[in-house]
């Protein structure tokens, strides 16, 4: 089954009193590239998180947004006392300006929040890991499922491209047997034009014939369509792949491209070559929805 690149899912638990909301979403990227914001307490569990994320997500730009609330350990406050010495030594320098005392030194120290500092205090990983690591899995299987919701549209509209481009090839497979024929009675006419009764001696019937053999094999489009086909047979299995698909079918757009590309330059067909120009068109529609693709 396809999966979008692009995906989003959010999910809050609280359990031994923590509480933790984990949002995480996504977006096309080649490979791929997973930015986690998170507190720096939770920084010792960052490994086994990211462990996690990679078996959920092989490809895309991913964010990880993780807060957490501990219900049961508060920080500690510390006194930041080279800040109070150099507010205490501005009150100073103060009075000595005006000559008048500040009554009260300690209250406005009170107010000012750069003296004070929260000590986080350090997390009891047999109660933090599980919460955290069951509330990234349930935010994973939400996002998962946004995924493949998006991933099961654009299958869709794939496979009705897909099946645009057979009927195409179809279309040009008939129109090339009709080819070498045509080019042969062209040919033959506008010999029957040029020749005169004292040039017709040197016709030499075997030699046209030949030529006519050596265009018609020039212009033979039969390996470029099997192959054609066979890709656009594979491209169509690869969609109901449980896997990660995204790199395969890429792969298959550009031989879609190059084998068309060689059609066009074969062919010499007008109606072959206006088919070979929609294809072309076609394939770059879904190029642009593969990207999208994991």
């Amino acid at each position: 089954m396809a999966k979008s690149m692009t995906g989003y899912g959010k999910f809050s638990l609280t359990e031994n009193d923590l509480t933790v909301s984990v949002e995480i979403k996504s977006v096309n990227q080649k490979n791929r590239d997973i930015k986690m914001r998170m507190s720096y307490t939770l920084n010792p569990f960052e490994t086994r998180i990211r462990k996690l994320i990679d078996s959920y997500i092989s490809r895309g730009s991913i964010d990880v947004n993780i807060n957490y609330e501990d219900l049961v350990g508060e920080p500690t406050v510390k006194l930041d006392l080279n800040n109070a010495q150099a507010y205490l030594s501005i009150y100073k320098e103060i009075e000595k300006l005006t000559g008048e005392k500040i009554l009260s030194k300690s209250a406005l120290l009170a107010r000012n929040n750069n003296l004070t500092s929260k000590v986080e205090l350090n997390p009891d990983q047999e109660r933090y890991l599980p919460v955290l690591l069951k509330t990234c899995e349930q935010a994973l299987i939400l996002f998962d499922q946004s995924r493949k919701v998006e991933g099961e549209h654009l299958a869709s509209d794939l496979e009705q491209r897909i099946d645009k481009m057979f009927n195409l090839v179809a279309q040009i497979e008939l129109q090339a047997e009709t080819v070498p024929k045509y080019h042969q009675e062209r040919l033959l006419e506008r010999l029957e034009n040029l020749l005169t009764e004292e040039i017709e001696e040197y016709y030499d019937g075997q030699r046209v014939a030949a030529e006519i053999a050596i265009f018609a094999d020039k212009a033979d489009i039969t390996e470029e369509i099997t192959r054609l086909k066979s890709h656009l047979k594979q491209f169509s299995e690869t969609l109901k792949s449980d896997k990660s698909i995204g790199k395969k079918l890429d792969f298959l757009v550009q031989e879609f491209l190059r084998e068309t590309n060689t059609i066009g330059s074969k062919a010499n067909d007008l109606q072959i070559i206006q088919m070979v120009v929609e294809l072309k068109s076609t394939i770059e529609k879904i190029r642009e929805q593969v990207q999208n693709i994991e």
